[in-house]
């Protein structure tokens, strides 16, 4: 297997770097390992990651890497000189395997402030940095060739010692190969002849028709004019051509696999070589063709990277695997040793109870001889006189402990037979102990004591045996805590990876609607400026709010759409949400309504005389208004999708999707197509003001009418309102014209021109609107609305009145007091004071009595129809209802 890059595999990667990351700047310097450095070339939305390993490979990569927390000494003197500045030149050092890269100053390479970068990728490597003169100022490892030459800091670099690549000539070829052993080959002779290197060589003998295994002093004829050497030497020149075109022409890159054993047809292809070139002999092996050789190294090298990284992990795991085994052995040891010696003591202690008469005849003989003053060794003495004449006391006296009192016996169990035999576990354990068992007894205790002494001691092994296995559990459950935790903290985690290209969209705010469309919105004012100059098209829509922060939010329109009227409501109606999200009504938790408009509609020419700053737009034209805003905002997933299977299986998804919410939307139109199309006729698509200019900015809001989305009613269940504001109005005509003329609204422009109307004092126009009967949400909402404008209206005259020192506590003193009072109450009390400019209490008493008891009359459908002036509807609800605000309220019977 190819581990390292040929001369010819360098040349053909410099070739693609000087078309991919030339003229672009140094942005970043990273070291992933200690002879791994990750260079960073970026221009505006471009970047190039180049990865150079000292001594083995350089190519650009399109996979991540961990890189390490805290750059090294040498990555960090790289960063000094170089980051933020231009690449002007890179190229191969002659035919060697070393590489330069230029940064050059604008004076010229030659010139003062031009730096380089020397990569060496032949034997263990080396990188090294050079000003412009090649004087070494720092460099990843110091290297002595010998006492006079040295690679270190302070020393010139030496260029003019590589070699170069020319055409062969035959007398040099035949020189060559003259010079070969008796038992060398072709291949491994023509390895080392000229800068071609071991494949384009192997190649060359193939093409010549010969065989790579040819031993040259016997099948090889070195007559300058035999057709071998001519061959050779033609084929020597398609690779000097073959060298040349390498390094004028961006190449495809090639991978080879290793050939498949009949037994592992369903096993992964393992990679052989990176070539730049189809060579003779990889022809006949499976392989892959990349678009460059260095999308070719890439895969190579990384997928070799992952394979290490994972067979790496894999061994901590087996490690972790085998050392908590240890544990569980050594724990399960220990517990059946205590096992084993609570049941030994209980065994010896009934060994001592059957021998009873033995083991007092024998602890008597000893103490006699310890009494009558023996000595030890002779008493040992007497002890093995005795054994060998037979005595059967002194042949089951196993040794004499007198130093400690004891002596050992070996006790037989008469019970035990030979035949004897049992399946069961507890006679298995029992054998442990059959025949003969050595017992030490203490000579001055009698027998029944030293069995009482065993037996004491048989419970202390069983209390010491529970609480081992009491807190085994827990003791294995930390032990294996601890082990993962250990691993946890050293795993080598798998992180060659892939990396994904950012869509153009990513750097703005986006998702994708409900019903598959694109919808984009600015972060800030210059990408509001950026998103509407470059990326808002004919057909696309320009959604926005007229509250300050509101964002610029387009919706890119399906391609051969000519109007943003394609545009399913829902869609814009998220596309609102999204706008209003992002401005001061979140914070102020405000339920207002966005807008959208064409994209002819929008335009950054102002009106003369006038300047529109960065981000702010004209729009001129109809708005037209979406319901009410939901200020509900959430973050969505998106999975990518890792290799090409996962991605054919999930082709189609979004399409199957789409076509499945088509076929739901003409279920449900189809099966409500008549009412559909009178609320279609009932509601006319227009919008308020025709003329109207707007600027559109975070801080002016603009002005303008609305425009009613009948398919949008059932989805944001706005049919009870609507049904709220039939009640309101009385019983509903079923022609087109009664409808638009019953539900005559006020504009927006009309309410705040009312209202300012209402705090100067003047006399308010309100057009008639019918009475009847409300809902008692209806009614809630109505009363909640009235009171926030009366708050208002209070906050306002308020802030006019400049309030007196000491007034502010009487003011609240006055407000706690008269708390419960309502308009009603204070008029009354008022009137009961005498007070000026008020009404007489008989007058207030009949009109609140009549108020109370009035009914409303049952209406006239065909004259309020006539008696209403036909105008344009606009869908807002909302204002129908505040213009009933205006109103005096009936309270219901």
């Amino acid at each position: 297997m190819k581990q390292r890059f040929s001369a010819l595999d360098v040349r053909a990667t410099v070739t693609a770097l000087q078309q991919r990351i030339v003229g672009l700047r140094l942005q970043g310097i990273y070291d992933v390992n200690a002879k791994t450095f990750l260079f960073k070339f970026t221009k505006p939305d471009h970047k190039e990651l180049v990865l150079v390993e000292s001594g083995i490979r350089i190519h650009t990569t399109e996979y991540t890497r961990d890189k390490s927390i805290t750059p090294s000494n040498f990555c960090m003197k790289l960063r000094k000189h170089l980051k933020a500045r231009r690449l002007t030149a890179i190229r191969q050092i002659g035919m060697d395997r070393v590489v330069d890269f230029e940064f050059a100053v604008a004076a010229g390479a030659h010139a003062e402030g031009t730096y380089h970068i020397i990569c060496e990728f032949y034997a263990s490597g080396n990188i090294i940095l050079t000003d412009y003169q090649y004087n070494t100022l720092a460099l990843l490892r110091v290297v002595h060739v010998d006492a006079d030459t040295a690679f270190a800091v302070g020393r010139t670099y030496c260029l003019s010692e590589s070699r170069g690549v020319e055409p062969v000539e035959r007398a040099a070829l035949v020189e060559f190969l003259s010079k070969a052993g008796p038992k060398d080959n072709l291949k491994r002779t023509l390895a080392s002849f000229g800068a071609f290197g071991p494949a384009l060589s192997e190649h060359v003998i193939i093409r010549a028709g010969l065989s790579p295994t040819l031993r040259i002093a016997t099948g090889l004829d070195l007559d300058p004019n035999s057709p071998q050497i001519s061959a050779l030497v033609e084929a020597y020149q398609e690779a000097y051509d073959i060298v040349i075109r390498l390094g004028r022409e961006v190449s495809p890159g090639y991978i080879t696999y290793m050939p498949k054993l009949e037994t592992d047809d369903d096993s992964e292809n393992v990679f052989d070589e990176f070539n730049p070139w189809l060579f003779e002999q990889h022809k006949t092996k499976p392989h892959d063709e990349y678009p460059s050789f260095a999308d070719a190294a890439d895969v190579f090298f990384s997928n070799m990277e992952a394979q290490k990284l994972k067979v790496k992990a894999h061994q901590q795991e087996l490690a972790a695997e085998k050392k908590l085994g240890a544990i569980k052995s050594e724990h399960e040891g220990r517990v059946a040793a205590l096992e084993r010696a609570h049941r030994k003591t209980e065994e010896q202690a009934r060994r001592i109870e059957i021998n009873l008469e033995f083991v007092d005849q024998a602890i008597l003989i000893i103490r006699q001889a310890v009494a009558a003053g023996m000595d030890w060794k002779e008493l040992e003495e007497l002890v093995r006189d005795q054994q060998d004449q037979g005595n059967p006391v002194a042949l089951r006296i196993l040794k004499l402990n007198l130093a400690a009192n004891q002596i050992t016996l070996e006790l037989d169990d008469p019970e035990d037979s030979d035949d004897d035999s049992s399946d069961d576990e507890a006679d298995v354990d029992q054998n442990d102990f059959s025949g003969a068992l050595a017992v030490d007894v203490d000579i001055f205790e009698s027998a029944f004591a030293n069995a009482q002494r065993y037996y004491n001691s048989r419970r202390q092994a069983g209390v010491k045996h529970a609480k081992t296995l009491a807190i085994s559990s827990q003791a294995l459950q930390s032990a294996e805590q601890k082990i993962k935790t250990d691993l946890k903290a050293t795993k080598v985690t798998v992180t060659v990876s892939q990396s994904r290209k950012p869509f153009w969209f990513e750097k703005f705010s986006w998702f994708i609607s409900s019903d598959g469309y694109l919808v984009l919105a600015g972060r800030d004012m210059q990408q509001n400026e950026l998103l509407v100059k470059r990326h808002l098209r004919g057909g696309d829509a320009y959604v926005h709010a007229d509250i300050h922060g509101a964002a610029s939010v387009i919706v890119k329109n399906k391609p051969a759409t000519e109007s943003a009227e394609a545009i399913p409501p829902s869609t814009l109606f998220q596309a609102g949400i999204m706008s209003v999200c992002q401005s001061r009504a979140w914070d102020a938790k405000i339920v207002t309504s966005a807008w959208w408009v064409e994209a002819s509609q929008v335009s950054k020419t102002a009106p003369t005389g006038e300047y529109l700053s960065t981000g702010s737009f004209m729009i001129r034209g109809k708005k037209h208004f979406l319901p009410p805003t939901q200020l509900v905002y959430g973050f969505g997933f998106l999975f990518r999708l890792a290799d090409d299977e996962s991605v054919a299986r999930h082709v189609r998804a979004r399409q199957q999707r789409q076509a499945i919410m088509e076929e739901n939307l003409r279920t449900a139109t189809g099966a409500g197509s008549e009412p559909t199309q009178a609320t279609d006729e009932s509601v006319p698509l227009e919008a308020v003001g025709d003329d109207s200019v707007t600027v559109v900015s975070g801080k002016a809001p603009a002005e303008g009418g609305a425009m009613d989305f009948s398919a949008a009613r059932k989805k944001y269940n706005l049919e009870e309102i609507e049904t709220a504001a039939v009640d309101e109005f009385g019983e509903e005509d079923k022609t087109p014209a009664a409808r638009s003329e019953g539900k005559r609204q006020i504009s927006a422009k009309e309410r705040r021109d009312m209202r300012k109307q209402r705090t100067t004092g003047d006399a308010v126009p309100v057009p008639p609107v019918p009475v009847g009967k409300v809902g008692k949400k209806e009614q809630k909402r109505l009363d909640e609305e009235a009171k926030f404008e009366k708050s208002q209206q209070k906050q306002q005259q308020q802030q006019q009145q400049q309030q007196k020192r000491g007034q502010k506590g009487k003011l609240r003193k006055m407000k706690e007091k008269y708390a419960e009072q309502d308009d009603e109450d204070r008029e009354l009390r008022m009137a009961l004071l005498g007070a000026s400019g008020k009404k007489d209490i008989g007058a207030i008493l009949d009109s609140s009595r009549s108020a109370a008891v009035v009914e409303a009359p049952e209406p006239d459908v065909e004259a309020d129809a006539a008696a209403v002036v036909p105008e344009p509807l606009p869908p807002s609800i909302v204002d129908q209802f505040k213009a009933m605000d205006v109103e005096s309220p009936v309270a219901e019977p």
